[in-house]
């Protein structure tokens, strides 16, 4: 137990003692004092205690820890701050505390922080501790001073049109009777089609409040949480009897959580939403199995018919032949002529039948384009080339277990929900790696195509790299007659799905949230750490005590 004295303090408290009485008051005065960093009066320590101590050093029954004398008690805790290397000077102790909470308390709230943070200061100092009552009153008054001076920093920083539009979300009264300020704590609601929308009028809603970067320029990201935290708490009749001042600039700091809670709703959304999809693509590829041998016995049935169209003896080859032979001759009559031949000429090879010879082109072109016609229409009696299509990516995706084919499919009209997410949304890469965002800007900028292909350049002229996708993908979105050209769809599906991971992974950061931010700014600066790296190897058992070493950002 703490409180057991070691063999070395009971030899250091026997030799400074003349009674039972004092050597159990002594080591009690010096227990208390490493326990507690402060003298408690003797008649304070709990009895237990007391008794834990008398039975440790083995003195006997029914010793008591008393002092006859004021001087004797002074003695001791003079002995016990020799002992521990303390020095006792209250107004030094003081001082240091106070600017030491006043210090924290511009990135602090909670009174126990600051305490805590005081006792440490004054502990590294040397000095005894105040009594906590002193901490505690000190705390109180820091932090309503500090507290004040933000408040009205944002009050100040705020346009007189912001402060009345912040103000009037705690007047103004919604169709359902309450105000506008109960929407701002509302949580976001299910990944729906519906609720998408309403997170993006919320959006547009919460950002036309006002430049909150502006209100809060300079605060503390844990005082803006307390102060939101606390606005929150409230109703609207609480926040009324605040002051002018305080009221608005917490419901200010909700305003700016509010703010960032949507971007963080909307990202965790579009996720969800992506997952979603993902998963009933796979679903689907799951379903083929059953339904793969139809499948490929239709397809197998109609590219036979194709066949029998174009095949010798068919109506597309017949058509072929019959064009051939109505050429042939007026071929034979004008072969030689070349592209400057007089029009005489002409005339003269084919009798003076000029007309005929032409109309007899112009059918066997007619007929040409029946035979092809015929094949087409087969084609069209199976559902039309782009049902095939699908069928066959079906049947392929079956068999490559390749579901990235299917998520367009299930993506349907999600599509332009998550192309305008992308628009209102600020997205950051939160290393050297942009690929993705290139791609998702690549996208954005052929939103309104509707063609199956688009263009694989960039505006610079060179090629979207997309060697961040897997295999799938890339076979997916690269058609090899195609070549310099993306599958749209698949595209669009492929740059979804890889925003939806790099967002999760935090890859990929959303300018303006808090749970989606780009977590390399809140890393200390390299200036910062290097002052205390030392003592942190020394105090984590990497690096020896006065060990001198060069440290930097590399050894880290």
């Amino acid at each position: 137990m703490f409180f057991s004295p070691t063999r070395d303090e009971l030899q250091w408290a026997a030799h400074r003692t003349d009674s039972d009485e004092h050597l159990l008051a002594l080591l009690l005065t010096l227990k208390s004092y490493q326990r507690m960093g402060c003298f408690p009066r003797v008649e304070d320590i709990p009895e237990a205690v007391a008794e834990f101590v008398r039975r440790a050093v083995e003195l006997p029954e029914g010793t008591l820890a008393v002092y006859r004398a004021a001087k004797t008690m002074k003695n001791h805790r003079g002995l016990v701050r020799q002992r521990v290397g303390v020095a006792y000077d209250q107004g030094q102790a003081r001082q240091i505390a106070e600017e030491s909470i006043r210090k924290e308390a511009v990135s602090k709230n909670r009174p126990a922080d600051l305490i805590n943070i005081a006792l440490e200061k004054v502990v590294e100092a040397g000095l005894e501790l105040p009594a906590f009552s002193t901490f505690d009153a000190m705390a109180s008054t820091v932090r309503k001073e500090v507290n004040a001076s933000i408040c009205a920093g944002i009050h100040e920083r705020m346009s007189v049109p912001e402060r009345a539009g912040v103000l009037r979300l705690l007047e103004e009264r919604e169709s359902d009777g309450t105000t506008p300020f109960n929407r701002l704590k509302k949580p976001a609601q299910g990944p729906t089609w519906s609720h998408f929308k309403n997170l993006a009028k919320r959006l547009e809603w919460v950002d036309g409040l006002g430049d909150m970067g502006v209100w809060m320029d300079g605060i503390a990201a844990g005082k803006i949480s307390d102060f939101a935290g606390e606005a929150d708490a409230a109703d609207v009749a609480e926040l009324r009897d605040y002051k002018p001042v305080k009221r608005l600039a917490l419901v200010a700091c909700l305003v700016h959580k509010a703010r960032m809670r949507v971007r963080d709703d909307l990202a965790t959304m579009f996720c969800k939403r992506v997952a979603m999809k993902i998963k009933k693509a796979k679903v689907e590829l799951e379903e083929i199995r059953p339904a793969e041998r139809e499948i490929v016995e239709a397809l197998i049935g109609n590219y036979r018919t194709v066949l029998k169209n174009i095949d010798e003896g068919g109506p597309a080859q017949a058509a072929l032949e019959k064009a051939a032979a109505m050429t042939a001759e007026v071929r034979a009559a004008l072969e030689g002529l070349d592209e400057a031949a007089p029009v005489d000429e002409v005339a003269w090879r084919l009798e003076g039948r000029v007309s005929p010879a032409v109309l007899a082109l112009a059918r066997a072109q007619v007929v040409q384009a029946g035979g092809f016609g015929a094949v087409t229409r087969a084609v069209e009696g199976f559902g039309g080339f782009a049902k095939q299509y699908e069928q066959i990516e079906k049947v392929s995706a079956h068999h490559g277990n390749f579901w990235e084919v299917l998520l367009y499919g299930q993506i349907g009209r999600d599509r332009a929900v998550m192309s305008g997410l992308a628009e209102k949304l600020a997205f950051t890469a939160t290393s050297e790696d942009g690929r993705v965002l290139d791609a998702l800007a690549h996208a954005q900028r052929h939103q309104a195509a509707r063609g199956e292909y688009i263009s694989a350049l960039g505006e610079d002229g060179r090629a979207v790299d997309i060697s961040f996708a897997t295999q799938n993908w890339q076979k997916a979105v690269l058609d090899k007659t195609r070549p310099g050209q993306f599958v749209r769809k698949h595209f669009e599906a492929m740059v979804f799905t890889a925003l939806a991971e790099e967002l999760r992974t935090g890859d990929v950061a959303v300018v303006g949230s808090e749970g989606c931010a780009d977590w390399s700014q809140q890393l200390l600066a390299w200036e910062t750490v290097e002052g205390k790296l030392a003592s942190y190897l020394v105090e984590v058992g990497l690096c020896e005590e006065g060990e001198a070493a060069d440290f930097d950002a590399a050894f880290t």
